[in-house]
């Protein structure tokens, strides 16, 4: 095994160990600015894989602020990914225009469009790892600064050392010790001018407020650095208790639901971090603030049955039937036309969804319980259409002896209303056959006497409840 002193290589490989973040089959994609964190970063990277064995690449981000400084930074980055010899991916982005059509701050897009291009480059180049240089002092500078803007509990933990791919295995050392580093190894880097502006927060918090807490307390960062481990360790808690608890969660990438009264039970904090984790999946770019965490507080301790909540980024929630309905986009108007259906795949945009018919001579060996397929006598079954409710609807669902109005069979099945003109009825002429997702009518169901079988199948809308990983 090869020796390392107990320099930045060695201390990186310790705590890649420690946190299992990258192995022998991995290949590492390093967010390449050519700053000294990210030179230093690449260099100890790449004696760190002449023990582990991974591959490495870096990907850097003109943004195209700073004039000939932004070309001489791109200039920089792919000569020192040759140097090393090692595959190098460039973006160049407008990030004042992509800034002011988004209304965000230089920084935000900056941020938006970094990570997005470094996951398409992961997805298509096949990165497994997507390594950026985040130190002690941006934990510290990220504290301070959440701290300041009344981040809660979960916040306050920073930068965690890893989150999906993103690796940052400079977590735990300081930025002078990488300068020390940089400068003991001869270490090329280039300096971006702008990191000397305190107009922007992060460096008003390391220029002014971090220097006066040092000289009211010298150890000062040391402190600040035990603190945030041991609000780790109370994170950790409170997270386990949220990842048990999202197991409960049903719903599509762009709807999910919660049981209420288990929901209800959760602590505050707990509940919290749920919330908070399914916003991330509807909606990554929206910050839920404390003000709209007591807005659905308020619904949860409700009385009433049926509420309705707005939020930014078109996110809704609504509380029926006992669940917490969380949506990142506006249900589906009901369809207004009737739709013809044929054999083979049928895509209802006004729905969202497909329709697949298929002709089947023999039925399946078992049914499976699968909400989102029914069979029916094909026999029986002409000119299909589909559409959604209407006052009137009848049906026979299957197992009753006459037909009631499809209003009472959505009451007794505790259908939420704003589900209800969202239900693709599947029809034989001018009679439901099939509500979809729930039950077929019992005049069409499979008989002894059967000699065709139709096969319907619905996706997206009715989409089978999926776990998340």
């Amino acid at each position: 095994m090869a020796h390392f002193s107990y320099d930045l290589t060695g201390r990186a490989l310790k705590f890649i160990r420690e946190q299992g973040i990258v192995s022998g089959s991995d290949r590492v994609l390093v967010a390449f600015s050519g700053g000294i964190d990210s030179a230093t970063l690449l260099f100890v990277l790449n004696e760190a894989r002449k023990e582990i064995h991974f591959d490495l690449g870096a990907a850097h981000v003109n943004h195209l602020l700073r004039g000939s400084e932004s070309d001489r930074d791109e200039a920089f980055a792919r000569d020192t990914a040759a140097a090393y010899g090692i595959p190098f991916f460039l973006e160049r982005a407008n990030v004042r225009e992509y800034a002011a059509s988004r209304r965000l701050s230089l920084q935000h897009a900056g941020r938006d469009i970094r990570y997005r291009f470094l996951d398409a480059i992961a997805d298509r180049e096949g990165f497994t790892r997507i390594a950026t240089a985040h130190n002690l002092d941006d934990r510290i500078e990220t504290f301070l600064l959440r701290l300041i803007k009344g981040s809660g509990l979960r916040g306050l933990s920073s930068i965690p050392p890893a989150r999906n791919r993103i690796i940052r295995p400079f977590l735990e050392i300081y930025r002078s010790e990488i300068a020390a580093f940089a400068e003991t190894h001869g270490i090329p880097y280039v300096e971006d001018s702008s990191n000397e502006k305190t107009v922007y927060e992060r460096n008003y918090v390391r220029r002014r407020i971090v220097p006066l807490c040092d000289d009211l307390n010298p150890a000062f960062k040391q402190k600040i650095a035990s603190l945030l481990a041991d609000i780790q360790a109370v994170n950790t808690v409170f997270d386990r208790k949220r990842d048990a608890f999202m197991k409960l969660v049903r719903g599509s990438a762009a709807e999910l639901a919660v049981p209420l009264e288990y929901f209800a039970k959760l602590d505050h904090e707990v509940r919290y971090r749920v919330m908070a984790d399914i916003f991330a999946r509807l909606a990554p770019s929206f910050v839920p603030l404390r003000e709209h965490v007591q807005l659905i507080e308020k619904i949860i301790g409700s009385t009433r049955p049926n509420l309705r909540l707005d939020l930014p980024s078109g996110l809704k929630v609504n509380k029926a039937y006992g669940r917490l309905l969380f949506a990142s986009r506006p249900a589906p108007e009901d369809l207004k036309e009737v739709i013809p259906l044929h054999s083979g795949t049928n895509h209802i945009a006004g729905l969202n969804m497909d329709v697949r018919l298929r002709y089947l001579k023999n039925p399946p060996l078992s049914f499976p319980k699968d909400l989102c397929a029914a069979y029916l006598d094909a026999d029986k079954c002409h000119d299909l259409t589909v559409r959604t409710f209407r006052p009137g609807d009848r049906f026979q669902p299957l197992g009753m002896a006459r037909p009631v109005k499809v209003k009472d069979f959505f009451i007794s099945s505790r259908i939420p209303l704003q589900e209800r003109k969202r239900i693709p009825l599947i029809l034989s002429g001018n009679e439901i056959i099939w509500v979809a997702g729930h039950r077929i009518d019992e005049r069409y169901k499979l008989t002894p006497d059967t000699r065709s079988i139709l096969k319907v199948t619905v996706k997206k809308t009715c989409q089978p409840p999926s776990d998340y990983d």
